[in-house]
């Protein structure tokens, strides 16, 4: 997993959840899906490394939030 891949992973997130701020786990984890891998190790390690970067934010059991520091560059 590199940044690269996780800049992908919220590339396509993004796309496919268009003007949402709040897209769901598992629009998240179809976005990893894609660009990862189906384990599920896969999606928790990429899911961790996402919020440790502060990318996204985990708010309850069903959604997270962008955070839009991606999109910055800023690491």
């Amino acid at each position: 997993m590199t940044v690269d891949t996780l800049e992908r992973v919220m590339w396509r997130l993004r796309k496919h959840a268009v003007d949402k701020e709040r897209p769901t786990n598992t629009e998240l984890e179809l976005a990893i899906i894609h660009e990862c891998g189906t384990d599920p190790k896969t999606y928790k390690n990429n899911r961790r490394a996402l919020i440790k970067l502060k990318w996204i934010k985990a708010t309850d059991n069903k959604t997270v939030w962008l955070t839009n520091k991606d999109l910055t560059g800023d690491y």
